[in-house]
């Protein structure tokens, strides 16, 4: 991943849709700032802790080994309370080029 500041804002925006349930997914950590926190949740949004993740765009040869990296990705978050086992969709986008900043944050479901 490139710019933490592009990390901090999908975090901000994860937490302003799964506020509730964030805390339970969470632990009740201390954390040397803010920003430190939303790295956290940043991360644990890449390895699955709020649901499975998918790098949408990522390209792969034919021996499955990986070409490029994606950089748009989505993650199947999982409602505790939704007994139709059904998920929500947040995707997100680092850019790869820094220079035109995170092309869209979206949270769906």
């Amino acid at each position: 991943m490139n710019n933490e500041s592009q990390k901090i804002e999908i975090a901000k925006k994860f937490e302003q849709l799964y506020e509730p349930l964030l805390a339970l997914w969470s632990p009740d950590e201390q954390y040397a700032s803010e920003d430190e926190r939303y790295l956290s949740i940043f991360e644990n949004l890449l390895v699955g802790v709020y649901g499975d993740c998918y790098g949408i765009n990522a390209e792969f040869n034919e021996d499955g080994e990986l070409i490029t990296e994606a950089t748009e990705y989505e993650v199947d978050v999982a409602q505790l309370e939704n007994y139709a086992d059904e998920t929500e969709k947040f995707t997100f986008e680092i850019a790869a080029d820094l220079s035109w900043g995170t092309q869209y944050i979206q949270g769906q479901s």
